[in-house]
């Protein structure tokens, strides 16, 4: 094990930048596509019941995104410490944060389940249910609720591997799950006779069926760490630590959740189409939004582990190759979505009104898309070497800092027209407000590495004049 440790070590601060990258975030970017992807087919097969079943979906969004937060805030925290951990080479620090990542997304995941189904109608209203779209999002909400635990735990899983570097064992539990989940949805909405209940039972099953596969590889020993109770209970004064690190995935993902709610409740005085327009282009923007993310995702253990060693200018080169990445990947995807978006609105929703207001809301989002590569991308590396404040700030401005205040003056100034802008208008304010740490992190990190090789060179005993 120790030898296997090493090695994985020595490729996480050796291998050539691209290569890692790219090695780190080709698989998580898969993971990302085919949750997205699950997201569309329910999107899709339930868009076959009629139009208030489609703005059912949005309408439940916000618990999934609620059930995200819990799950990432542990996950990226835990996992952004743990490659920390490991890059120092301190064992008993991984197995801990691990440990206690898991078995809090349990707990906390149970109580959601809890809190949910004791106050299902009164959530479905308050998350901005149209009288028609009701009975369809409370029945896609009680299997939906019931998921929680396991929905939380599979994405801490999927963070704690992929922040040890085993990319391509996390994004197998997101495979299977996912792909069982695509799968099961005709079966159980059409075929049984289910409707929405039916696309909710099958996430249910087939996210169970993704944590088993992401538990085999501690189970099975093919971790470096150990999720062990133990561990937990020795280092429980180490949540403080998670939390605070993962702050950042509870604001981008529990934030998400709030503006979905405004965005429903702003949108229903137009009409179940304007809910159901909104909906799918939610659906669309996170399979865009997937590239970026696991670029992002694949650049946190790679950055966490060198920040760990001390390789401050191997950080730095890691940065800027995936904010160049992300930038040009999201530059090349918003061109033929913004000219194509009155079809890919129809293929889920071939509703006139659907399809007008929806063409809007996904143009005015790919004008500013590239800008995601930047956004995302810094806000992930602050949060992998240490910086949760900056990470947290960005985090909140997309959804909640710029966001909010727009909700509510440009509609009300606007019209519809203003409500479908709202989001592109947020995304250029959390540009702006990035810019910023961009240029701070290139400056600290440079003058990390300086400071590190002049502490080499005086522990050879050589003189900064002597070594230029």
């Amino acid at each position: 094990m120790e030898r296997s440790n090493e090695k994985k070590y020595r490729r996480m601060i050796e291998t050539p930048v691209r290569a890692l990258i790219l090695r780190l975030a080709i698989p998580s970017t898969v993971s990302m596509l085919l949750n997205s992807l699950y997201g569309f087919a329910d999107a899709w097969f339930i868009s076959r019941l009629g139009t208030s079943a489609s703005g059912a979906v949005g309408i439940v969004f916000s618990v999934t995104s609620l059930i995200q937060a819990i799950g990432f805030t542990l996950g990226t925290g835990a996992g952004s410490l743990l490659s920390r951990a490991l890059g120092a080479k301190r064992q008993e620090d991984a197995n801990g944060y691990a440990s206690l990542a898991f078995w809090l997304s349990l707990l906390l995941g149970g109580a959601v389940t809890l809190a949910g189904l004791s106050f299902l109608g009164p959530v479905i209203r308050m998350l901005g249910a149209t009288d028609t779209i009701f009975p369809y999002a409370r029945s896609y909400a009680v299997y939906l609720f019931c998921s929680a635990p396991v929905m939380c735990a599979g994405f801490v899983l999927n963070n704690l591997l992929r922040a040890e570097g085993k990319a391509v064992f996390s994004m197998s539990g997101f495979v299977v799950g996912n792909l069982l989940n695509i799968l099961l949805d005709p079966f159980f909405i059409f075929y049984l006779n289910m409707g929405c209940a039916g696309a909710s039972l099958a996430t249910l099953i087939a996210q169970s069926a993704g944590l088993l596969v992401l538990l085999s590889a501690y189970v099975f020993r093919k971790s470096t760490v150990s999720l062990m109770p133990g561990h937990a209970l020795r280092q429980f004064s180490k949540t403080g630590a998670i939390l605070l690190t993962g702050l950042p995935s509870f604001f981008r993902q529990g934030l998400a959740g709030v503006a979905s709610i405004l965005l429903t409740r702003s949108a229903r005085q137009w009409g179940d189409p304007a809910v159901a327009a909104f909906s799918v282009v939610s659906r669309i923007f996170l399979l865009l939004y997937s590239f970026c993310l696991g670029i992002g995702q694949g650049l946190m253990p790679a950055a966490g582990y060198n920040q760990g060693a001390g390789e401050h200018r191997r950080v730095l080169s890691l940065y800027r190759f995936s904010l160049i990445l992300a930038t040009g990947v999201m530059l090349a995807l918003s061109i033929p979505t913004g000219i194509f978006a009155p079809h890919i609105i129809s293929f889920f929703r071939p509703d006139p009104e659907v399809v007008a207001i929806g063409s809007v809301i996904l143009r005015a989002q790919c004008t500013v898309l590239f800008l995601h590569g930047v956004i995302a991308v810094t806000n992930m590396l602050l949060q992998a070497v240490g910086r949760p404040f900056g990470a947290a700030l960005i985090a909140c401005a997309r959804q909640g800092l710029f966001f909010l205040p727009l909700i509510f003056w440009l509609p009300a100034a606007f019209g519809i027209t203003g409500l479908q802008w709202t989001q592109a208008a947020a995304d250029l304010l959390t540009f702006l407000l990035t810019l910023p740490f961009l240029i701070q992190i290139f400056r600290r990190q440079s003058a990390g590495s300086q400071k590190s090789e002049a502490a080499l060179q005086a522990s050879r005993g050589v003189r900064p004049e002597q070594s230029e």
